[in-house]
Protein backbone atom coordinates (compact mmCIF):
# COMPACT_ATOMS: atom_id res chain seq x y z
CA UNK A 1 0.00 0.00 0.00
CA UNK A 2 1.42 3.41 -1.00
CA UNK A 3 2.22 5.66 1.95
CA UNK A 4 0.81 8.70 0.16
CA UNK A 5 -2.58 7.00 -0.08
CA UNK A 6 -2.48 6.03 3.61
CA UNK A 7 -1.69 9.63 4.56
CA UNK A 8 -4.62 10.83 2.45
CA UNK A 9 -6.77 8.37 4.39
CA UNK A 10 -5.51 9.69 7.74
CA UNK A 11 -6.42 13.21 6.57
CA UNK A 12 -9.91 12.07 5.47
CA UNK A 13 -9.22 13.02 1.84
CA UNK A 14 -9.74 9.68 0.09
CA UNK A 15 -12.58 8.71 -2.21
CA UNK A 16 -15.04 5.97 -1.14
CA UNK A 17 -13.30 3.58 -3.58
CA UNK A 18 -9.86 4.36 -2.14
CA UNK A 19 -11.19 3.96 1.40
CA UNK A 20 -12.59 0.54 0.51
CA UNK A 21 -9.25 -0.55 -1.01
CA UNK A 22 -7.37 0.53 2.14
CA UNK A 23 -9.75 -1.29 4.49
CA UNK A 24 -9.56 -4.44 2.39
CA UNK A 25 -5.76 -4.24 2.39
CA UNK A 26 -5.68 -3.89 6.20
CA UNK A 27 -7.96 -6.90 6.61
CA UNK A 28 -5.81 -9.15 4.41
CA UNK A 29 -3.13 -9.93 6.99
CA UNK A 30 -1.72 -9.15 10.42
CA UNK A 31 1.41 -7.72 8.76
CA UNK A 32 -0.70 -5.23 6.82
CA UNK A 33 -2.48 -4.21 10.00
CA UNK A 34 0.82 -3.71 11.85
CA UNK A 35 2.17 -1.63 8.94
CA UNK A 36 -0.99 0.44 9.06
CA UNK A 37 -0.51 1.09 12.80
CA UNK A 38 3.14 1.99 12.24
CA UNK A 39 2.31 4.57 9.57
CA UNK A 40 -0.54 5.96 11.65
CA UNK A 41 1.76 6.57 14.62
CA UNK A 42 4.34 8.19 12.33
CA UNK A 43 1.68 10.46 10.85
CA UNK A 44 0.51 11.38 14.36
CA UNK A 45 4.02 12.43 15.34
CA UNK A 46 4.53 14.40 12.14
CA UNK A 47 1.28 16.24 12.72
CA UNK A 48 2.25 17.15 16.27
CA UNK A 49 5.78 18.23 15.34
CA UNK A 50 4.61 20.35 12.43
CA UNK A 51 2.76 22.78 14.67
CA UNK A 52 4.61 25.37 16.69
CA UNK A 53 2.91 27.77 19.08
CA UNK A 54 3.32 30.80 16.81
CA UNK A 55 1.72 29.11 13.82
CA UNK A 56 -1.11 27.78 15.96
CA UNK A 57 -1.74 31.22 17.43
CA UNK A 58 -1.90 32.82 13.97
CA UNK A 59 -4.34 30.19 12.73
CA UNK A 60 -6.57 30.52 15.75
CA UNK A 61 -6.60 34.29 15.37
CA UNK A 62 -7.68 34.08 11.73
CA UNK A 63 -10.12 31.23 12.24
CA UNK A 64 -11.15 30.30 15.79
CA UNK A 65 -13.03 27.21 14.60
CA UNK A 66 -9.94 25.88 12.83
CA UNK A 67 -7.82 26.67 15.85
CA UNK A 68 -10.08 24.69 18.17
CA UNK A 69 -10.11 21.81 15.71
CA UNK A 70 -6.30 21.68 15.35
CA UNK A 71 -5.81 21.92 19.10
CA UNK A 72 -8.33 19.15 19.75
CA UNK A 73 -6.75 16.87 17.14
CA UNK A 74 -3.24 17.42 18.45
CA UNK A 75 -4.31 16.82 22.04
CA UNK A 76 -6.19 13.66 21.22
CA UNK A 77 -3.38 12.27 19.08
CA UNK A 78 -0.95 12.86 21.91
CA UNK A 79 -3.28 10.95 24.21
CA UNK A 80 -3.61 8.20 21.63
CA UNK A 81 0.16 7.72 21.56
CA UNK A 82 0.55 7.92 25.34
CA UNK A 83 -2.32 5.52 26.11
CA UNK A 84 -0.78 2.60 24.23
CA UNK A 85 0.59 0.44 27.03
CA UNK A 86 0.38 -2.87 28.84
CA UNK A 87 -2.32 -4.37 31.01
CA UNK A 88 -1.16 -6.66 33.83
CA UNK A 89 -3.62 -9.53 34.28
CA UNK A 90 -4.13 -11.60 37.40
CA UNK A 91 -2.68 -14.61 35.61
CA UNK A 92 0.65 -12.80 35.46
CA UNK A 93 0.67 -12.31 31.68
CA UNK A 94 1.02 -8.96 29.91
CA UNK A 95 -1.34 -8.10 27.09
CA UNK A 96 -0.90 -5.10 24.78
CA UNK A 97 -3.90 -2.75 24.85
CA UNK A 98 -4.78 0.30 22.82
CA UNK A 99 -7.07 3.26 23.43
CA UNK A 100 -8.35 5.31 20.51
CA UNK A 101 -9.63 8.76 21.49
CA UNK A 102 -11.66 10.81 19.02
CA UNK A 103 -11.67 14.59 19.58
CA UNK A 104 -14.79 16.81 19.42
CA UNK A 105 -16.15 17.38 15.93
CA UNK A 106 -14.23 14.45 14.44
CA UNK A 107 -14.73 10.75 13.68
CA UNK A 108 -12.43 7.85 12.87
CA UNK A 109 -12.50 4.20 11.90
CA UNK A 110 -10.33 1.14 12.43
CA UNK A 111 -10.21 -2.60 11.89
CA UNK A 112 -9.62 -4.88 14.87
CA UNK A 113 -7.38 -7.95 14.68
CA UNK A 114 -10.34 -10.29 14.11
CA UNK A 115 -11.48 -8.29 11.07
CA UNK A 116 -14.27 -6.39 12.86
CA UNK A 117 -14.74 -2.90 11.40
CA UNK A 118 -15.41 -0.03 13.81
CA UNK A 119 -16.44 3.58 13.25
CA UNK A 120 -16.13 5.95 16.23
CA UNK A 121 -18.06 9.20 16.66
CA UNK A 122 -16.85 12.44 18.26
CA UNK A 123 -15.70 12.44 21.91
CA UNK A 124 -15.50 8.65 21.90
CA UNK A 125 -12.91 6.36 23.49
CA UNK A 126 -12.53 2.72 22.48
CA UNK A 127 -10.19 0.45 24.45
CA UNK A 128 -9.26 -2.96 23.06
CA UNK A 129 -6.50 -5.57 23.18
CA UNK A 130 -4.17 -6.22 20.27
CA UNK A 131 -4.97 -9.95 20.46
CA UNK A 132 -8.40 -11.10 21.65
CA UNK A 133 -8.85 -13.98 24.09
CA UNK A 134 -9.85 -17.40 22.82
CA UNK A 135 -13.27 -17.41 24.53
CA UNK A 136 -14.50 -13.84 23.90
CA UNK A 137 -13.65 -10.62 22.07
CA UNK A 138 -14.08 -7.70 24.48
CA UNK A 139 -13.85 -3.95 23.89
CA UNK A 140 -14.76 -1.03 26.15
CA UNK A 141 -16.73 1.89 24.71
CA UNK A 142 -17.29 5.38 26.09
CA UNK A 143 -19.16 7.26 23.37
CA UNK A 144 -20.74 6.12 20.12
CA UNK A 145 -19.57 3.34 17.84
CA UNK A 146 -20.83 1.60 14.73
CA UNK A 147 -19.62 -2.02 14.53
CA UNK A 148 -19.56 -4.51 11.67
CA UNK A 149 -18.64 -7.55 13.74
CA UNK A 150 -16.80 -10.42 12.10
CA UNK A 151 -18.91 -13.55 12.77
CA UNK A 152 -17.34 -16.19 15.03
CA UNK A 153 -19.77 -18.82 16.33
CA UNK A 154 -17.80 -19.81 19.44
CA UNK A 155 -16.32 -16.43 20.35
CA UNK A 156 -18.87 -13.67 21.03
CA UNK A 157 -18.03 -10.01 20.62
CA UNK A 158 -18.78 -8.06 23.82
CA UNK A 159 -19.04 -4.28 23.98
CA UNK A 160 -18.63 -3.10 27.57
CA UNK A 161 -20.17 0.27 28.45
CA UNK A 162 -20.68 2.14 31.71
CA UNK A 163 -24.18 0.78 32.21
CA UNK A 164 -24.71 -2.22 29.92
CA UNK A 165 -22.83 -4.96 28.10
CA UNK A 166 -23.76 -5.74 24.49
CA UNK A 167 -23.22 -9.34 23.34
CA UNK A 168 -23.13 -10.07 19.61
CA UNK A 169 -21.83 -12.70 17.18
CA UNK A 170 -21.90 -11.60 13.54
CA UNK A 171 -23.73 -8.31 13.65
CA UNK A 172 -24.03 -4.76 12.36
CA UNK A 173 -24.80 -2.60 15.36
CA UNK A 174 -24.73 1.01 16.59
CA UNK A 175 -24.10 1.71 20.28
CA UNK A 176 -24.42 5.16 21.85
CA UNK A 177 -23.14 5.09 25.43
CA UNK A 178 -21.40 8.23 26.62
CA UNK A 179 -20.33 8.08 30.27
CA UNK A 180 -21.94 10.69 32.54
CA UNK A 181 -23.95 12.13 29.67
CA UNK A 182 -27.42 13.62 29.36
CA UNK A 183 -27.86 11.64 26.14
CA UNK A 184 -29.56 8.29 26.83
CA UNK A 185 -28.01 4.88 26.20
CA UNK A 186 -29.12 3.59 22.82
CA UNK A 187 -28.49 0.29 21.06
CA UNK A 188 -29.60 -0.29 17.46
CA UNK A 189 -29.35 -3.65 15.69
CA UNK A 190 -29.25 -3.47 11.90
CA UNK A 191 -28.34 -7.08 11.07
CA UNK A 192 -27.52 -10.27 12.98
CA UNK A 193 -28.19 -11.07 16.63
CA UNK A 194 -27.54 -9.18 19.86
CA UNK A 195 -28.67 -9.03 23.44
CA UNK A 196 -28.21 -6.50 26.18
CA UNK A 197 -27.34 -7.25 29.79
CA UNK A 198 -26.91 -5.01 32.81
CA UNK A 199 -23.19 -4.69 33.60
CA UNK A 200 -24.04 -4.46 37.31
CA UNK A 201 -25.90 -7.78 37.21
CA UNK A 202 -29.31 -6.20 37.81
CA UNK A 203 -31.01 -8.70 35.56
CA UNK A 204 -31.65 -6.68 32.40
CA UNK A 205 -31.44 -9.10 29.47
CA UNK A 206 -33.06 -7.89 26.27
CA UNK A 207 -32.70 -9.70 22.96
CA UNK A 208 -33.00 -7.68 19.77
CA UNK A 209 -34.10 -8.62 16.28
CA UNK A 210 -32.74 -6.92 13.15
CA UNK A 211 -34.07 -3.37 12.65
CA UNK A 212 -34.84 -2.95 16.35
CA UNK A 213 -33.41 -0.50 18.86
CA UNK A 214 -33.53 -0.17 22.63
CA UNK A 215 -33.20 3.14 24.48
CA UNK A 216 -32.90 3.89 28.18
CA UNK A 217 -35.31 6.58 29.39
CA UNK A 218 -35.27 7.50 33.08
CA UNK A 219 -33.71 4.16 33.95
CA UNK A 220 -36.20 2.09 31.94
CA UNK A 221 -35.33 0.30 28.68
CA UNK A 222 -37.74 0.74 25.77
CA UNK A 223 -37.58 -1.37 22.60
CA UNK A 224 -38.89 -0.07 19.28
CA UNK A 225 -38.44 -0.60 15.52
CA UNK A 226 -35.88 1.52 13.65
CA UNK A 227 -37.86 3.96 11.51
CA UNK A 228 -34.99 5.88 9.89
CA UNK A 229 -31.40 4.97 9.07
CA UNK A 230 -30.28 8.59 8.68
CA UNK A 231 -29.48 8.40 12.39
CA UNK A 232 -26.42 6.29 11.54
CA UNK A 233 -25.02 8.46 8.73
CA UNK A 234 -22.66 10.03 11.25
CA UNK A 235 -20.21 7.25 10.29
CA UNK A 236 -20.11 8.79 6.80
CA UNK A 237 -19.47 12.23 8.28
CA UNK A 238 -23.06 13.49 8.08
CA UNK A 239 -25.47 14.82 10.69
CA UNK A 240 -29.09 14.35 9.65
CA UNK A 241 -31.88 16.15 11.48
CA UNK A 242 -35.46 14.96 11.23
CA UNK A 243 -37.90 17.07 13.22
CA UNK A 244 -35.36 17.52 16.04
CA UNK A 245 -36.38 19.84 18.94
CA UNK A 246 -34.17 22.94 18.96
CA UNK A 247 -33.12 22.65 22.62
CA UNK A 248 -32.29 18.95 22.26
CA UNK A 249 -30.21 19.72 19.19
CA UNK A 250 -28.26 22.42 21.03
CA UNK A 251 -27.49 19.94 23.82
CA UNK A 252 -26.13 17.52 21.25
CA UNK A 253 -24.04 20.24 19.58
CA UNK A 254 -22.64 21.26 22.96
CA UNK A 255 -21.52 17.72 23.69
CA UNK A 256 -20.39 16.88 20.16
CA UNK A 257 -18.27 20.00 19.66
CA UNK A 258 -17.22 20.35 23.35
CA UNK A 259 -18.58 23.87 23.69
CA UNK A 260 -21.12 25.39 26.05
CA UNK A 261 -24.30 26.69 24.35
CA UNK A 262 -26.65 29.03 26.18
CA UNK A 263 -30.12 29.69 24.69
CA UNK A 264 -31.35 33.01 26.08
CA UNK A 265 -34.63 33.09 24.16
CA UNK A 266 -36.59 30.04 25.28
CA UNK A 267 -39.13 30.60 22.49
CA UNK A 268 -36.66 28.95 20.11
CA UNK A 269 -37.22 25.66 21.92
CA UNK A 270 -40.62 25.46 20.18
CA UNK A 271 -38.90 25.05 16.81
CA UNK A 272 -38.17 21.65 15.32
CA UNK A 273 -35.26 21.29 12.94
CA UNK A 274 -34.74 19.27 9.77
CA UNK A 275 -31.64 19.25 7.59
CA UNK A 276 -28.31 17.61 6.71
CA UNK A 277 -24.73 18.85 6.97
CA UNK A 278 -21.20 17.54 7.32
CA UNK A 279 -19.69 17.09 10.78
CA UNK A 280 -16.31 18.50 9.84
CA UNK A 281 -17.88 21.80 8.76
CA UNK A 282 -18.10 22.73 12.46
CA UNK A 283 -20.68 24.19 14.80
CA UNK A 284 -20.69 27.65 13.17
CA UNK A 285 -21.70 26.21 9.85
CA UNK A 286 -24.39 24.11 11.52
CA UNK A 287 -25.82 27.17 13.23
CA UNK A 288 -25.82 29.15 9.98
CA UNK A 289 -27.76 26.35 8.29
CA UNK A 290 -30.34 26.43 11.09
CA UNK A 291 -30.64 30.21 10.84
CA UNK A 292 -32.31 29.77 7.45
CA UNK A 293 -35.39 28.44 9.23
CA UNK A 294 -34.99 29.65 12.82
CA UNK A 295 -34.35 33.39 12.88
CA UNK A 296 -31.93 33.58 15.79
CA UNK A 297 -28.65 35.41 16.35
CA UNK A 298 -25.67 34.24 18.36
CA UNK A 299 -22.40 35.47 19.84
CA UNK A 300 -19.30 33.42 20.41
CA UNK A 301 -16.78 33.81 23.22
CA UNK A 302 -13.71 32.03 21.93
CA UNK A 303 -11.70 32.28 25.14
CA UNK A 304 -14.47 30.84 27.32
CA UNK A 305 -15.68 28.50 24.54
CA UNK A 306 -19.28 29.65 24.95
CA UNK A 307 -21.95 30.31 22.31
CA UNK A 308 -24.91 32.45 23.38
CA UNK A 309 -28.07 32.29 21.27
CA UNK A 310 -30.49 35.21 21.63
Amino acid sequence: MEKTLLYKYFENRVTPEEEKDILNWIALSTDNYQNYLKERKLWNMLLLNSQDEETGARRRKRNPVLGWKITAIAASLALLVSLTGYLFKASGSNKNIHSVIVPPGQRTQLILEDGTKVWLNAKTTLTYVAQFDTDARKVTLNGEGYFEVKPEKNRPFIIITERYNVNVLGTTINVCAYNNSANPFELSLLTGKAYLEDSAGAGADIQLKPNESVTEQKGVLHKAPITSYDRFRWKDGMICLDDEPFNTLMEKFAEYYAIKIIVKNKAYNNYRCTGTFRMNDGVDYALRVLQRDVKFNYKRNDEAEIITIY
